[in-house]
């Protein structure tokens, strides 16, 4: 025989259960966002000449943005691959400000270089 508590407490278990999941996958998928850094060794040519050049390319694009948090927080978040939680402790501000100004910047950035782009 079923009762009521017991049909109280399946399905609290189950929502605990749905709810858990998603907190591990939007973990999951915010670190797997969070530590691909921009230069993968493998995907890349080692080449000195090809580094400098990438180097450069990357300092380039960078100046493009002009705030200085902005350039800081996308070189150590995107392109060192650092995590946003360490970089908004090094800046002592929130996690949520790091992404706004990442976001931001990633933004300035794709519209610099679709209009750069157009002939």
């Amino acid at each position: 025989m079923v009762t009521c508590d017991d049909e109280l407490v399946e399905t609290c278990r189950k929502l605990l259960k749905r709810s858990a999941w998603r907190i591990q996958y939007k973990t999951r998928i915010q670190l797997i966002r969070e530590s691909n850094p921009l230069y993968d060794n493998e995907c890349y040519d080692n080449s000195f000449e090809s580094m400098v050049v990438s180097e450069l390319f990357v300092d380039e694009l960078l100046d493009m943005l002009p705030w200085a948090k902005c350039r800081y927080i996308i070189k150590r978040t995107v392109i060192e691959g650092m995590a946003e939680q360490e970089v908004a402790a090094e800046l002592q501000m929130t996690q949520q400000g790091v992404s706004k100004w990442k976001r931001k910047g990633l933004e300035v950035l794709k519209e610099n270089l679709i209009h750069s782009s157009r002939p």
